[in-house]
Order: structure tokens, then sequence, then C-alpha cells
């Protein structure tokens, strides 16, 4: 008779093991979800100060450290692909004298290695005068501890 109840008390220690452990995984979990929404105030400022840099390089008429700001496989969707056609598209938006923009952060979800911002934002003639104002979207991806662009697109505002 002993020999029937060992396996059925090794399945049942088996069983409640386990199920303490699954609970203790997920309050590590929640624990972990908690500090990630804490750290978004911080994750948000840097984001703030990657998008003041990009302002500061289209100003100043620099191509190359606009495109330096998107990851090497980055995409402006819907149809420039790599950072050297996202460089060539900044090339001809500043010959245009197209170098004003402000832009302005409305939510941002994710964690410190991949943030989704949705913002809105002006693109403006040196002179000020505002060429197109719109929604964006930007996927960030933390590479070498920077933010950098992986995602980006824009949604003009429609004129009435």
């Amino acid at each position: 008779m002993n020999r029937s109840i060992f396996p059925k008390l090794c399945t049942l220690a088996i069983l409640m093991a386990f199920i303490v452990f699954a609970g203790c995984e997920q309050k590590v979990s929640e624990k972990d979800f908690e500090s990630k929404q804490v750290a978004i105030s911080t994750l948000e400022r840097e984001i703030e100060s990657r998008l003041r840099e990009y302002e500061n390089h289209l100003r100043n008429g620099d191509s190359t450290a606009l495109g330096d700001m998107y990851m090497e496989n980055a995409e402006i969707i819907p149809s420039t692909v790599g950072r050297q056609a996202i460089i060539s598209v900044f090339g001809h938006l500043i010959r245009d004298s197209i170098t004003g923009s402000s832009f302005k952060t409305t939510q941002l979800w994710g964690n410190d290695q991949l943030l989704v911002e949705d913002g809105t934002g002006t693109w403006s003639h040196a002179n000020g005068t505002v060429v197109g104002r719109g929604r964006y979207l930007l996927v960030w991806v933390k590479g070498g501890g920077k933010w950098k662009i992986v995602r980006d697109t824009w949604f003009p505002e429609k004129e009435e």
C-alpha cells in the first residue's frame, strides 16, 4: 500500500512546487513592469533630447547627422529604406530650404530598449513659413547607448 501512495505524493509535491514557483515568477514580472513604468519619465527625457538634436541638425542643414539618428536598416514608411536613402531625402529637404521643424511627443510607450513615440510636428522653410503639419509615429531602438530611429512615418494634416 505504501508503494502506491509514494508516486501520488511525489506527483502532488511536484505540482505544489510548480504552483509556488509559477506564483513567484508572476510576482517578479509584475514588479518588473512597475519599475519600467517608473522609468518611462527618464525615457521621455531621453527622447525629448533626441528630438531637439534632430531639429538642430535640420536647422544646421546637416543631412548626414540627421541620417545618423536612424539605424542602418531604418525605413521612412512607405518608401525610403536604409540610412543612405534617408540622408538623400534630408539633403533634398535642406536644398529646398526646409530647415525648420518642431516636434512634440503626445504618447510614448515601450521599455529601455524599444520605444514607440506618437507625436505632432511641423516642417518649415528657413524663413519660418510652415510647409507641413501633422502627426508622426517613430519606433526608437537603443543601440550603442543612443536612441536611434528604426521606423518613421508621417501623417499630414488634411487641408480644408
